[in-house]
């Protein structure tokens, strides 16, 4: 049998935990996590760990009603000396979590304790102010109390389980995150608004508001709505995944709805339910009446989010809303075995640059190459990039518009058949476990294999000849949705999803 070996260089910003620390200072060393561009979870769990409040180990956590059995975890602060540490629900679903400085074996000082900031009652905690390179301490265990007894000796394994937890280095701070500073937004316009993540909950940033049903406020977003026509105003609040909403007014004008921030009384309208389309209803809005609109990014990914007319006689101003860039004559073109992409902007403003994305499902959307924007201009530009690595069957295109101050908007989705790639490359099985096969193929005819996640971080692969084609090893790939790019030597160039379990 003729073995073929790849080694790709590998990019990484996650490690996946194989055993966990139950002290800051013991054996098994503490698990150290990396600090990524995005957010990438590592599974954890608790189960086994033991509960122990003594100086050794932290002390008391100050939240979250401590005594279950915790986990210790360490990463070194980045160079812009902040981290967004966030945790996901496992068979935990209600979490505790402190941040802490020092050194082993007794010099800790806790700077932050989180319970309830991330989804549902998960925590989460945006650090900033850390001293780059330096070596940080996070301590993580299930709400409620355990058996643990506070001296070193508990053992609390009925509030044990799993969890996942990553960090990553927070997005650029937007204007809207507060009541403050709202965005000028309107409806019945295929105007999308990018959802903020990372950022601290409105009750914590303004917490003098009065909430409604909103029990938690996760990554705001703040934006207005000036009436248009009067009457009775229905509109769809919708993005990829879970968000929520309030709304306050009416106000005669922006001025005194920005002034009554951190006042707001009860909401017109509110909504905490999980779902991804959210609906306000107002009866009776008046021309010209200006009306505060917060949403919450529950699912804190990073989501646009459209606000639509759907029936009911009253409509929003548009004209508040001042577009970046004014984009036109988006389209995708298929040449032989490429997609040719191409658009012209009227107008551009503070526009830094164009991240090109592409998806088969509308669900995942992976950035394939970007674009240098023209900053400021009132002149006519012209753009196009071409993507010879299309996917099988249906492309999915969008253009997401950065400006300068890391704030972005995205462009309407187009769609494109690529005939031209042939139907006998083929992944099985799919999804995959511990490896896959591309059928049909042999190794002599490959001229290189990238295995990338939907972030386009490469992974390091192993592949085999097999009778069947070529075989890749997926043993030490974490379960997700990847990539496999693969080129022959007749210049053919192939990308298949693939999803790992």
């Amino acid at each position: 049998m003729n073995y073929f070996t790849l080694i790709i260089a590998m990019v990484c910003f996650a490690f996946t935990a194989k055993s966990q620390s139950n002290t800051p200072c013991a054996f098994p060393i503490t698990t150290p996590l990396l600090v990524g561009a995005t957010c990438t979870y590592t599974n954890g769990t608790t189960n086994g760990a033991t509960y122990s409040s003594n100086n050794a180990n932290g002390g008391t956590p100050s939240c979250a009603n401590p005594g279950s059995p915790d986990v210790w975890y360490t990463f070194i602060a980045p160079p812009g000396g902040e981290v967004n540490i966030q945790t996901a629900a496992g068979s935990i679903t209600d979490g505790g979590m402190s941040l802490y400085s020092g050194s082993c074996p007794n010099n800790f000082t806790e700077i932050e304790c989180n319970d309830d900031s991330g989804p549902g009652l998960m925590p989460q905690i945006l650090a900033s102010n850390l001293i780059p390179g330096q070596t940080y301490y996070i301590r993580f265990w299930k709400f409620g109390n355990g058996n643990g007894n506070g001296n070193g000796n508990g053992n609390g394994n009925n509030n044990t389980g799993t969890f996942s937890i990553c960090l990553s280095i927070p997005p650029p701070l937007v204007n809207n995150a507060t009541c403050a500073n709202p965005d000028p937004i309107c409806s019945g316009t295929p105007i999308n608004f990018t959802a903020n993540t990372g950022a601290t909950p409105a009750s914590e940033s303004n917490p003098g508001n009065n909430y409604g049903c909103l029990a938690t406020s996760p990554n705001p977003s703040w934006y207005y709505l000036e009436i248009d026509n009067g009457g009775n105003l229905v509109i769809d609040v919708s993005a990829g995944s879970d968000v929520d909403f309030a709304i306050w007014g009416p106000y005669q004008n922006l001025t005194q709805a920005v002034s009554d921030c951190n006042n707001y009384g009860a909401p017109q309208d509110c909504s905490y339910s999980t779902s991804e389309v959210e609906q306000v209803n107002l009866n009776n809005v008046v021309s010209q009446e200006v009306y505060i609109l917060l949403v919450t990014n529950y699912a804190n990914t990073i989501q646009n989010i459209s606000v639509n007319n759907n029936g009911g006689t009253a409509t929003t101003n548009c004209g508040i809303v001042l577009l970046p860039v004014e984009l036109t004559n988006w389209k995708a073109e298929l040449i032989d075995s490429y997609v040719e992409l191409s658009w012209l902007t009227q107008s551009e403003r503070d526009n830094d640059y164009f991240a090109i994305q592409r998806s088969s499902d509308l669900n995942f959307w992976e950035t394939i190459g970007f674009q240098n924007g023209a900053g400021t201009t009132n002149e006519i530009q012209t753009y196009s990039y071409s993507d010879d690595a299309t996917l099988l069957g249906t492309n999915y295109y969008r253009l997401k518009q950065v400006d300068f101050n890391g704030k972005s908007t995205y462009s309407k989705v187009i769609a494109i058949e690529n005939s031209a790639l042939k139907d006998e490359l083929q992944l099985f099985p799919n999804p995959a476990k511990n490896s896959v096969q591309i059928k049909d193929i042999n190794a002599m005819d490959i001229e290189s294999i990238r295995l990338t996640n939907m972030d386009g971080v490469e992974l390091r692969i192993e592949a085999v000849s097999t009778s069947v084609g070529l075989e890749i090893n997926l043993k030490e790939v974490e379960s997700g949705v990847y990539l496999v790019q693969t080129s022959l030597v007749d210049g053919s160039n192939y990308t298949n999803r693939l999803m790992v379990q």
